[in-house]
């Protein structure tokens, strides 16, 4: 269950998928990367209007508010807190079901457009298989968004209806992100920052409202996190509302700058004839420097929290123009560079060999 919940943390699909898909399919990896933004940033919006409880608070705020009327035969059971058990957001729609679910999607749906295509190709047998297969994909894709909702639940971070309205909320944002992806191949870089700017301005407009006009607190789960949370050390930042909402801006800035970069252009005729190894290098390079990114120390103790949420969105925004713009072009540029080093030693071998031809006539 914790590696369930560790292995789909919404997180990664920021810091493996993306540049782990981006540097392997273009097409498959741009669509990844819209998906993962809307549903963080959705995610977050609907989180703050939902106002869902955790378990693991909610047990205790139900005991200390109803204790004169249970008899102690009626006590609520005590629920085990674990280390990723405390996270510090609204609990509805769970987040790890949302976003594996959208993600996700976007895969086994670029798997079947490639297998379909292989079929039409002959490199596959038949369309016979076809339906089966199809089917064979969407169920595992199922089984698995199952088992990841069964781990949040085990951990007592959100209850069966959370993780069951985030799964079908990011199969909605998949299949709107999806059907739209065309239109989004054309936008510009302005359009990229007046998007980072609507959502960031969208997310701030929503906790002023509720703040200012509606008088609730939107942080209110950070607070009952602190209070119910078992061991203060496992109530953690990143976990936190305004940390997402960091990451997904910073995200979606980058991934413009990166689109829009004159490496690309210079990039462009070489990446689409990369070979399978240049994909890989590429790959291998990437997912590298995420790790290294996300390994970057940030002091918690000396650092405003500001200034901390400043550092994500540079860090963020950062990790796709790496991914997108920088690593592509230096394996290009490596690799036209080894091709032309081993035409150059075939064009002399030929000459070598025309020589002696020669030497023979004569």
């Amino acid at each position: 269950m914790f590696m369930l919940s560790n292995v789909f943390d919404p997180r990664y699909a920021f810091l493996i998928f993306s540049p782990l898909i981006f540097s392997l399919d273009r097409v498959t990896g741009r669509k990844l990367m819209w998906v993962t933004v809307i549903a963080e940033w959705s995610n977050q919006i609907l989180k703050w209007l939902m106002r869902g409880e955790r378990p693991y608070w909610w047990v205790h705020e139900f005991e200390s508010k109803a204790s004169s009327g249970l008899s102690s035969s009626n006590q609520l059971p005590g629920l085990k807190q674990t280390f990723m058990t405390c996270e510090t957001g609204p609990g509805s729609p769970s987040g790890h079901a949302m976003v594996t679910a959208a993600v996700w999607y976007i895969l086994v749906e670029a798997l079947l457009a490639k297998t379909n295509s292989w079929r039409q190709n002959g490199k596959l047998p038949a369309a016979a298989s076809k339906p089966l297969f199809n089917s064979a994909c969407w169920a595992v894709y199922t089984f698995g968004l199952c088992c990841v909702s069964l781990s949040r639940i085990y951990l007592a971070a959100h209850f069966p209806h959370q993780c069951l309205l985030g799964a079908g909320m990011g199969v909605a944002v998949a299949m709107l992100v999806s059907s739209l992806y065309s239109a989004t191949e054309k936008l510009s870089l302005r359009a990229y920052f007046l998007g980072t700017l609507a959502m960031f301005a969208s997310a701030l407009v929503t906790y002023g409202t509720l703040l200012y006009v509606f008088g609730f607190n939107p942080l209110w789960s950070v607070e009952r996190a602190l209070k119910w949370c078992a061991k203060r050390e496992h109530v953690h930042l990143d976990t936190t509302p305004f940390f997402s909402m960091m990451r997904y801006t910073g995200f979606f800035l980058g991934m413009g700058l990166g689109l829009h970069s004159p490496l690309v252009k210079a990039t462009v005729p070489s990446a689409a004839s990369f070979s399978t190894a240049a994909k890989l290098t590429t790959a291998a390079l990437s997912v590298a420097a995420s790790k290294a990114i996300e390994a970057i120390p940030i002091s918690k103790e000396t650092l405003h929290v500001n200034t901390i949420y400043g550092i994500v969105f540079l860090e963020s925004l950062l990790l796709p123009y790496l991914f997108i713009a920088v690593i592509p072009f230096v394996v290009s540029k490596f690799t036209s560079s080894s091709n032309s080093s081993m035409a150059k030693k075939i064009a002399a071998s030929q000459d070598d060999n025309n020589n002696i031809h020669l030497l023979k006539a004569q």
